[in-house]
């Protein structure tokens, strides 16, 4: 049984080995626009390209920056909406402030709208649940008598 293990554990991390360095390889040539778009989009730090500078080394695009920045204007200007910080504050999300100066007031104004709407809302339910117990305890106490 033992002998069957082992070289099916070996196998299968040379594998994901392998795997990981197809990935980087095709990570190091992506198409830069639409994953600076796409970093945008999803809300996250126009810093993000350093980890493909990291990992990617001498095999990064010498454009590949110029493009990364491209593609994360064009999203950055799509996700600094009303809209976007509303659902984002509406989730629980911290606002993680991706959003220029000159993008940020909309965004930021849906957040807080979206925020307080939340933190009323659990309020509300803090109240709801305490006067359950409350009654909860009181009658048990009539029960008792």
């Amino acid at each position: 049984m033992y002998k069957l293990i082992i070289p099916m554990v070996v196998v299968t991390l040379t594998a994901c080995n392998s795997t990981k360095n197809a990935n980087n390889f095709d990570v190091c040539t992506n198409n830069w626009v639409d994953v600076g778009y796409e970093t945008a989009i999803s809300g996250k730090s126009v810093r993000h390209f350093n980890n493909f500078t990291e990992q990617c080394g001498d095999k990064l695009a010498k454009d590949a920056k110029a493009k990364y920045l491209d593609g994360f204007t064009s999203g950055i200007k799509e996700y600094c909406t009303y809209e976007n910080g509303h659902k984002r504050a509406s989730n629980s999300l911290p606002n993680q402030n991706t959003c220029p100066f000159e993008l940020k007031e909309p965004f930021e104004k849906g957040y807080k709208v979206a925020a307080l709407a939340q933190k009323k809302q659990k309020a509300m339910l803090k109240k709801i649940q305490d006067s359950q117990k409350f009654y909860e305890n009181n009658r048990s106490k009539k029960t008792v008598d």
